[in-house]
């Protein structure tokens, strides 16, 4: 018997509809054929790395097709990514097709169409990644549907060596762990998609980072009145690491805590001028985040070298 690597309990499926049936379960709606008149054999077991759905296959020689009518009824958008272990799976979709061999790893659309072939006992890991978890390397990943990358170097390796400890180590790991782990075999796997894409890979990461911090700049400008928005939050809400924000905010200059509360600053200055003389100040500061008004003031003036209160006379005479 094929040695799982996942440590959770494997289920064993000796039937055509049982296996359709697990597999639907599994993943998302497939119709399922065999490849060959002999025993169908199937092997499935499932666990999670942080907001990563893994799931271990060894299986008998088959095919799975996710037609037009399922991928339209698609209720998520979810990519599919399949490290091959042993034996050999055929990836087709957006009329291209890629084989995968040991150490091979491919990327599928679910809510494409899609066809997925693999010899007798075929062994393979499949991730499942939420299009909201990669938003901004979801440009690169449409592009890189059914086509082969190599796990045995580069940061794709990275990823893959991690996700194996990770899946050893899984049942001691905390929460926090797993969650950060699976951050970054997310961050690793779509920085091999854009190393793969050959001349474009330099400003593609360009772009990626600009996207990333276009974004992350919109979200905090449109939460500024959450007094919970801190730099663990927003890397947290982007699943990245504060390192790694602190990098992208560093190409602008500025670190990502002083653009919170300059962003802060600069909203309550731009709202003191209308601000109707029945309402306090301390009001305007607590509703943009501020949770105490003799740091907000003092912020203010440095900032801007007028106290609140100075700011506003002026803006009224």
């Amino acid at each position: 018997m094929t040695p799982m690597l996942l440590r959770t309990l494997p289920r064993h499926f000796s039937s055509h509809s049982l296996w359709r049936d697990g597999v639907c379960e599994y993943f998302v709606p497939l119709e399922v054929s065999a490849n060959n008149g002999g025993p169908f054999i199937n092997t499935a077991a499932t666990d999670a790395v942080g907001c990563l759905q893994v799931t271990e296959l060894v299986t008998s020689a088959q095919r799975v097709r996710r037609t037009r009518s399922l991928a339209d009824r698609a209720e998520e958008s979810v990519y599919k990514a399949t490290l091959q272990i042993s034996g050999r799976s055929e990836i087709t979709q957006e009329q291209r097709s890629a084989v995968l061999g040991p150490g091979d790893w491919g990327l599928y659309d679910t809510t494409r169409p899609y066809e997925v072939s693999v010899e007798q006992n075929a062994h393979f890991l499949v991730l499942q990644i939420s299009t909201s978890q990669m938003s901004v390397w979801e440009p690169y990943f449409q592009r890189a549907v059914a086509r082969s990358f190599s796990a045995r170097h580069g940061s794709a390796r990275i990823a893959m060596d991690t996700l194996r400890l990770a899946l050893a180590e899984n049942p001691g790991l905390s929460a926090a762990a797993t969650r950060d782990i699976s951050r970054s075999i997310m961050q690793m796997i779509g920085l091999n998609v854009c190393e793969q894409s050959g001349a474009e890979t330099m400003s593609g990461l360009d772009e990626v980072r600009q996207a990333q911090f276009r974004n992350i700049r919109q979200y905090i400008d449109d939460s500024l009145h959450d007094p919970e928005l801190s730099v663990t939050a927003v890397a947290a809400r982007f699943r990245v690491s504060r390192r790694y924000l602190y990098k992208l905010f560093e190409n602008q200059g500025v670190t990502p805590a002083d653009y919170i509360l300059g962003a802060r600053l600069e909203r309550c200055r731009d709202l003191l001028a209308n601000l109707p003389a029945t309402r306090q100040i301390s009001e305007l500061a607590y509703q943009h985040g501020f949770s105490d008004s003799a740091a907000f003031s003092h912020a203010f003036r440095r900032r801007f070298g007028l106290s609140p209160t100075e700011w506003r006379r002026t803006s009224l005479t």
